[in-house]
């Protein structure tokens, strides 16, 4: 009788598992992190053109060089324009390969 014992059935309680999974870095996710990336360089850029490095590798601010509002106004509708498209298009292209 006592082999019967060994073959007893034992059962345990149901556990809830979590399965995490890592979430996939795709294309178009790198592609719409480069251009956050690019628009906020070319924002950057309207404030330190003026900045400047002279002969004695000194650091130096040129006012001659800032932009005028008008021309800021210009690039920004640019960048915002561009960056529309960028973002239009690269969103269009991976929405359509699904």
């Amino acid at each position: 009788m006592e082999g019967i014992s060994s073959l007893e059935i034992n059962p345990q309680t149901s556990r809830n598992i979590e399965i995490v999974t890592n979430k996939e870095i795709t294309i178009r996710s790198v592609l719409n992190i480069y251009g956050v990336f690019a628009v906020l360089a070319l924002i950057l850029s309207i404030f330190t053109t003026p900045i400047s490095i002279n002969e004695n590798m000194k650091l130096f601010y040129n006012e001659d060089l800032m932009m005028e509002a008008k021309k800021i106004k210009e690039f920004l509708i640019f960048i915002f324009g561009s960056a529309l498209v960028y973002f239009s298009l690269v969103n269009l292209y991976y929405k359509n390969l699904k």
